[in-house]
């Protein structure tokens, strides 16, 4: 006798795939309407733990990029404050010249 089961494939971006598989209980040669619907709901509560678990490994994996380069960003925009400063307060020929910063 063939086997009945409910069965998902997942394709992931690494073009793996990834099966799910539930079989069903078998009573006088006939699957329930309930064992099927329980192995569906068994089957989608395992797929939505499998994709969480992608998903959040995705989102820290572009959380650390995105940190490292909002670091990068900072630092930039650090020393081109920096420079500013420098630019306003510089001497000129005439002596020096004060200008008021912003706060």
């Amino acid at each position: 006798m063939e086997e009945t089961a409910v069965k998902l494939t997942v394709k992931l971006k690494t073009s793996e795939t990834k099966q799910f598989i539930k079989t069903c209980d078998v009573k006088n040669s006939t699957v329930t309407l309930n064992s099927l619907h329980e192995n569906c709901a068994a089957l989608q509560s395992e797929v939505n733990g499998f994709l969480t678990t992608l998903v959040e490994e995705e989102r820290s994996v572009s959380n650390v990029n995105s940190d490292s380069k909002m670091d990068e960003s900072i630092e930039d925009e650090d020393s081109s404050e920096d420079d500013e400063e420098e630019e306003k307060c510089s001497v000129n020929s005439n002596g020096p010249s004060a200008k008021r910063l912003k706060q």
